[in-house]
């Protein structure tokens, strides 16, 4: 569970972070040196395309909302209220508001349009920066296990919350090794997808909409 003082430092902690790969990333620091090395690496891999481009389905935002969007909008109906449904569509605008932004912003080229990586682009119209699945995954799917993990024991919620980690590890890896993102797009998805979850939690528990019908902590105070 996370107070009020640990969702600030959270989001801080975030928020710092997204705002240094971004700086990296627009400047062409050391973060722009380690994506040219890690592309390589991908590409001397010779990771299987075919594979690898089924398993990044888990941050496909269509997947993931054509799958839990009728989940959540029976949820809303059993329980006679906007909330599961509503939380979900307003973290799946707030993230893709994000990424969306920076990608038009910033405008970086994708690793597949380069074979010997000696320049990092941006500002050239691309969109590869930040990675949407990344953000889709935390954001999407952690908003899903937070709203039915609230009623779990400890140990479901700990299983719920790792698959959520798997999955992120399953699509950082999978759109690196096809490259079809930078590893500094990836890490930029999963922050402005962990900042879009907290902001989304924290304004269902501010207004009283805590979807567990039997958690006893107070929603004003707690996450």
């Amino acid at each position: 569970m996370l107070d009020r003082r640990r969702f600030v430092i959270w989001n801080v902690v975030l928020l710092v972070v997204l705002a240094f790969i971004i700086q990296q990333v627009v400047m062409k620091g050391w973060l722009s040196s380690f994506d040219q090395a890690a592309a390589r690496l991908s590409r001397d891999l010779h990771a299987s395309r075919e594979i690898f481009t089924k398993t990044v389905i888990f941050g496909l935002r269509g997947t993931i909302i054509s799958i839990f969007l009728p989940v959540m909008a029976w949820v809303s109906w059993r329980r006679r209220s906007w909330a599961p449904v509503a939380g979900l569509l307003l973290v799946l605008l707030f993230e893709t508001g994000m990424t969306g932004s920076l990608k038009v912003a910033i405008g970086r080229t994708f690793p597949y349009d380069h074979y010997y990586y000696e320049n990092v682009d941006v500002n050239v119209g691309e969109m590869a920066f930040p990675s949407g699945h990344a953000a889709n995954v935390i954001a999407l799917l952690g908003y899903v296990v937070w709203h039915f993990s609230r009623a779990w024991r400890r140990p479901a919620r700990l299983i719920g919350w790792s698959c959520i980690g798997l999955a992120a590890i399953d699509v950082g890896v999978s759109s690196w090794l096809i490259q079809t993102h930078w590893p500094t797009d990836l890490f930029a998805g999963y922050a402005i997808g962990a900042i879009a979850l907290l902001a989304i939690v924290a304004l269902l528990n501010a207004l009283g909409l805590n979807p567990s019908a039997t958690a006893q902590r107070s929603p004003t105070t707690h996450l």
